[in-house]
């Protein structure tokens, strides 16, 4: 039996209404189409297993591993890590954008 995305999010809508996902914004006017990227980058950096399982029926896979290539440099080095093995990614590919350089304790004047 197939499943289809507007079923999927028309039966756990739970996922787009959690506090500790979207806390900044009113969770009733997150459309999952139109702010595909957003949603997903909330996922990946706060979601839990349900929201994760969520998103793979709703965007798909791929969807959710184009969004983090792209965003990578947007995650903290322990959930960029994370990501790269779920998605079995090459370390080279998930660094891709970020700053080589050695980032000092104080201000350069």
């Amino acid at each position: 039996m197939e499943i289809f995305p507007d079923l999927c999010y028309n039966s756990n809508m739970k996922t787009l209404e959690k506090q500790s996902l979207f806390w900044d914004i009113d969770q009733k006017k997150i459309d999952p189409r139109e702010h595909e990227q957003f949603v997903i980058e909330r996922i990946l950096d706060r979601g839990d297993l349900d929201d994760l399982k969520w998103s793979e029926k709703y965007y798909g896979k791929k969807a959710l591993k184009g969004i983090f290539l792209k965003s990578a440099k947007k995650f903290n080095a322990k959930t960029r890590n994370f990501w790269c093995l779920f998605f079995n990614l090459k370390k080279s590919k998930c660094l891709t954008g970020l700053s080589t350089q050695k980032q000092s304790p104080f201000w350069k004047r």
